[in-house]
């Protein structure tokens, strides 16, 4: 009797210590299914909240006086930005994400969050790192205006000057500045047909860069000049007041540059070197009078950078940052995983324990009967 009695409990036994381990093994599972809910809600309701709360519509919008261009019989304005160094990724002309909202008869607005990179161009602060342009479905346009992050929540108006079209003289474009930022003007360029326009220069430029590309545009990888703009350049180092040798120090940073990068062979970069060396080497120097340039100093001057590279510090910057913190918030939510697992692992050995202890003591019990 006392054996079927003990057979019967450790039956119990094992039963009852099942249970407790489905159920403890359930428990986990429905910890492990609320933390990855909870992880999933917090990221979706934090990402709505950002991206329709935080930064939609709040302090993110520029806007453009429509009524100081004159423009008529348009249906759409678009608001075309980008970074003055060509960099990043931004929305192409005209497409859906550039259209404006009107804001009254006279003012439309653009708001920033729709090129994808408004967190960079706020942290940019008075760096003068991009480039805006207001247009119309009736291909109007104004000039390429340089802006930085302080000019949002300002006005862009026409001021009725037309300065000619950087990339096709045959076009003119309405000159436009800010009302509350006059240090972010119309872009200073040379222009295909060798002409200064513009105002403000981009961070990362200066007057002495700016005919360094133009001279490096303008000389072909075998070192054959463009003599229709190569030889407008002592009518530019007049007009932009620099000095030869700085833009040949200049001329030589840059030539280093891509070939370090790759994206020029050394050959060709001496072959543009020499051909530029001779063309600086015959002009006067205006920050010296206008007396002639030392030719052996043009030959052997110094590669230097006459500006800071501001944009690509900052370029950088920005990406380091965002790396960062998605880096930290995936390891975040994957630690907060893993440490659920383990506990529905421990709780699972220390039940499956406590059964193989209790069948021992019922099994020693029973043999003990039995003797």
């Amino acid at each position: 009797m006392f054996k079927k009695v003990m057979s019967l409990a450790l039956a119990s036994t094992l039963v009852l210590s099942a249970g407790a381990f489905a159920a403890s093994a359930a428990e986990a599972e429905d910890a492990v299914a609320a933390n990855d809910e909870s992880a999933v809600a917090a990221d979706d309701s934090s990402a709505v909240a950002a991206g329709d709360e935080s930064q939609v519509g709040a302090g993110t919008k520029i806007y453009f006086d429509v009524k100081s261009a004159g423009w008529k019989n348009f249906s759409k304005i678009y608001c075309h930005v980008w970074r003055a160094d060509g960099t990043g990724k931004w929305p192409s002309w005209q497409t859906k994400k550039e259209v404006c909202k009107k804001e009254s008869d006279d003012l439309y607005s653009y708001d920033i969050t729709k090129t994808g990179n408004a967190e960079e161009i706020q942290n940019a602060g008075s760096k003068n790192l991009y480039c805006v342009i207001f247009s119309a479905d009736t291909q109007l346009q104004i000039y390429n205006t340089i802006m930085n992050g302080n000019c949002i929540g300002d006005t862009l108006y026409v001021t009725g000057n037309k300065i000619e079209n950087p990339k096709d003289s045959s076009k003119t474009d309405t000159e436009a500045a800010w009302k509350n930022h006059p240090e972010c003007g119309p872009q200073k360029v040379i222009t295909s047909t060798s002409k200064v326009v513009g105002t403000a220069l981009a961070d990362g430029t200066t007057d002495v860069t700016l005919l360094a590309d133009y001279l490096l545009d303008y000389v072909s990888d075998d070192g054959t000049a463009d003599t229709s703009k190569t030889d407008k350049t002592q009518d530019l180092i007049n007009q932009l007041k620099i000095s030869p040798l700085a833009v040949m120090s200049n001329v030589n940073f840059k030539l280093e540059g891509f070939v370090k990068e790759e994206t020029m062979t050394q050959d060709v970069a001496n072959k543009k070197k020499a051909t530029i060396e001779g063309i600086l080497g015959n002009c006067t120097d205006p920050t010296k009078g206008g007396e002639k340039v030392n030719k052996d100093e043009i030959n052997n001057a110094e590669a230097k950078n006459d500006a800071a590279d501001t944009s690509g510090s900052s370029n950088g910057g920005s990406s380091n940052s965002g790396s960062s913190s998605n880096g930290s918030s995936s390891n975040g939510s994957s630690s907060g995983s893993n440490s659920v697992q383990s506990g529905q692992e421990t709780t699972i050995f220390f039940v499956f324990a406590g059964v193989m202890v209790a069948a021992a003591g019922v099994f020693f019990l029973v043999r003990r009967r039995e003797n």
